[in-house]
């Protein structure tokens, strides 16, 4: 019974393996980068700019519970958190197009 169970695993185990690898390569020819990157403007405005708010109000949060750490250790690099929690979001948000993510 053992001998079973491990060539059966054995198969499974192979079988994914390659049907890993040549998805992966049929996949990467059928789609360009440029396209893949774009979604489609109704996806974005009504899936991915919600997320965007609630990553701008996430953000925000971390940034004010981060700030008197950056604050009192190093004074100079507080528009780095400032930057990745806070601008970033609120850029996707207001700025970028529709479509463009």
């Amino acid at each position: 019974m053992s001998m079973w169970i491990r060539r059966s695993v054995a198969l499974l185990a192979s079988a994914l393996i390659f049907s890993t690898v040549c998805t992966a390569a049929v996949h990467a020819d059928t789609f360009g980068q440029s396209e893949a990157a774009n979604a489609s403007p109704a996806v974005d405005a009504l899936v991915l700019r919600p997320a965007g708010f609630v990553s701008l109000v996430l953000g925000t949060g971390l940034f004010v519970l981060t700030s008197p750490f950056v604050l009192l250790t190093r004074p100079h690099e507080i528009g780095k958190p400032f930057d990745q929690f806070v601008m970033e979001p609120a850029r996707y948000l207001w700025v970028d197009p529709l479509g463009g993510h």
